[in-house]
């Protein structure tokens, strides 16, 4: 049944049936009587407005967009997951997207977003997308970056401590006796990436420790990963390996099996994995709060929403370093 027939039935007006729905009953000055009226009818038929029309009548899309690198990824995942289901309690749906890490993809993805009239941004950014993101700031949309913090001051931000807990997880390694001790990363310039493998930098200079760095291209498929991988561990005779994120330590533990020659290394990586606790010995890992960055991020975009956020924020939630026998020498 549609909002006409209704009006026809109670023989009110169509605009009378359309504020009541929308919610605008009393600031339309519609009696209580009449619109207590309106919903009854509209309950007992299970009348539900076409949601297109709905946004247009309240002006709400009750939409959130989600702009990540991978949706399918081990870290990005679970907290879009997590995302999706406090924005649900809230009432709003989310729509996803993924970057692949590419900035012109990133920038076709908010452009479509603002087009659909998304109520707010949630955005883990890609290099090279400060316009785009000074764009949305002056548009008014409500705006949160996290995980990697764009070269902006006035935006929301929802991160962990890269650098501390990196420089935790080096320190460990130092702690248990390995002197070569060698780090695999991205050549990828994201904020979080540069200050994880500052932190490794800077321990193993303070420690007079010689550096191993292998910086894997982004846009290496699986198999790219894993073949430069082992030709990293062939010219360095390494003890422990710190790999900046989870799947490049993925990729080192298909490297390391691949192997003609036999070697226990050390294994810690920023970023846990369901599969890390099957391998023998578990491995070592920096894990990051996803619930509470979740949830932060959601409580943020929701107060932009309702007007209770006037200058930007940043939220900084420390990450833990979970040790298991991969790197304890005791």
């Amino acid at each position: 049944m549609s909002i006409n027939q209704i009006a026809k039935e109670l023989n009110v007006s169509k605009s009378t049936v359309s504020l009541v729905i929308n919610g605008k009953a009393q600031q339309s000055r519609i009696s209580k009587e009449l619109e207590k009226r309106i919903l009854d009818y509209v309950n007992e038929i299970g009348f539900k407005p076409n949601a297109l029309a709905k946004s247009l009548a309240t002006g709400k899309t009750l939409t959130i967009g989600l702009i990540v690198e991978n949706i399918g990824d081990s870290f990005f995942g679970p907290i879009a997951l997590r995302i999706e289901e406090c924005l649900r309690s809230h009432g709003y749906h989310v729509l996803y997207s993924s970057t692949v890490g590419k900035a012109e993809i990133a920038r076709e993805i908010i452009a479509s977003m603002v087009d659909q009239k998304v109520e707010g941004l949630i955005i883990s950014p890609t290099a090279d997308l400060e316009n785009e993101i000074s764009k949305v700031l002056s548009s008014g949309i409500p705006l949160v970056v996290f995980d990697r913090k764009a070269n902006l001051s006035e935006v929301n931000y929802v991160g962990t401590d890269n650098y501390l807990a990196s420089e935790q997880a080096v320190k460990h390694l130092i702690e248990q006796g390995y002197s070569r001790i060698g780090m695999v990363t991205s050549d990828s310039q994201q904020s979080q990436m540069l200050e994880r493998l500052a932190a490794y930098h800077t321990q193993l200079e303070q420690h007079d420790l010689p550096l191993h760095i292998l910086s894997v291209p982004f846009s290496y498929h699986a198999e790219e990963r894993v073949a430069c991988i082992q030709n990293f561990l062939k010219e360095n005779n390494l003890e422990a390996i710190y790999f900046s994120t989870n799947y490049l330590c993925i990729s080192g533990i298909k490297a390391i099996q691949l192997s003609d020659k036999v070697t226990n290394y050390a294994l810690l990586s920023f970023d846990d994995h369901e599969v890390y606790e099957l391998f023998d010995p578990p491995i070592t890992c920096i894990r990051q709060p996803i619930e509470e960055i979740a949830q932060r991020i959601v409580d943020n975009i929701m107060a932009q929403i309702n007007g209770k956020v006037k200058q930007p924020t940043e939220a900084i939630i420390p990450s833990k370093l979970l040790i298991r026998k991969s790197t304890t020498t005791g």
